[in-house]
Order: C-alpha cells, then structure tokens, then sequence
C-alpha cells in the first residue's frame, strides 16, 4: 500500500518519529513518504492511508496541521485507514495537556477516516513550556524512537490485513 505521513516539527524530535514511523512501515513492505507540513501541498484522495502528527502546541495542536487533517478528510475518500501521533513533554505528569495526537485523531475519526491504531504520543524529557530556548526543548529518548518504529510496524502489519 501507498501513504504519507506529515508532520509538524518544532525541535526536529517530531520529525524523527515521523522518519522511525516510515521506516518501520518500509519494513513491513509499504510505500511511504514522509513530509514536513511545509512541503506537503494538498492531500492526494489516492493515496491508500494517512499518517499526521505533530509537536505539541499547548493545549493541543497546530493549527497548520489541523487544517491539513480536515483538507485530508475533504479530499477523501471516506473510510480510509489513518494513525496520529505527537511529541509532548506533559505526556506523564500528573495533570497531562492535550497531545496533538488527541485532536488530529479526533478530526480524522469523526469525519469518517477509521483509526488503524490509537494515538501514538511520545514524552519529550525535561521539555518546559513555553520554551524556546535549547536548554528549555528537552530530550527525546532512543527508546521512544523505537516505540515509534514498532508502531509502523504495527501499522504495516494492519495495513497488510486490510
């Protein structure tokens, strides 16, 4: 099968699970490019799945990334295979924000797309909000990476049942 995942980086841990997410659905024997939401341009109704997922942006999500998951809805068709995920650095405190993952899941499910698994969110260390400074973007752990690898290849193998 043949998909995309976009995404929305703002340190450049986004955009690794985006690239780790494609290489473990490269493994599983799908065609994937992986694009930042900058360079994606308008949905292709032909592609056969969608992946999206970004930082997060307190509380919840960007907006660029939003409207292209309801551009994707737009562009259809309905009932097609879909996964978010997100970076977040509130992902195991006590009071958690919402992950963008949360609300791209969300748009994409309640216009009719079907979830191929739930929302991947990945912690981001030490993170700070409203940081914007190197000292203040935390860290993204290998482990995390590799969590991300396995949900692609989780995807993949549901994709192969499809």
């Amino acid at each position: 099968m043949r998909g995309i995942i976009v995404y929305r980086s703002w340190w450049g841990s986004c955009r690794r699970i985006a690239e780790a997410i494609g290489r473990g659905l490269g493994e599983s024997g799908h065609q994937v490019d992986v694009v930042s939401i900058d360079d994606a341009g308008k949905p292709d109704p032909s592609l056969d799945f969608v992946i999206i997922g970004a930082a997060t942006r307190w509380p919840g999500a960007w907006p660029k990334i939003k409207h292209y998951a309801k551009d994707t809805l737009k562009a259809g068709p309905p009932g097609k295979p879909f996964a978010a995920f997100s970076t977040g650095g509130t992902l195991y405190t006590d009071k958690p924000n919402t992950q963008s993952a949360d609300v791209i899941f969300d748009i994409l499910e309640k216009g009719g797309f079907v979830p191929l698994a739930p929302a991947l969110r990945i912690s981001i260390e030490g993170y700070r909000p409203p940081g914007r400074t190197e000292e203040q973007r935390g860290t993204l752990a290998e482990s995390e990476v590799e969590r991300a690898v396995e949900f692609g290849r989780e995807l993949g193998a549901k994709l192969r049942a499809l």
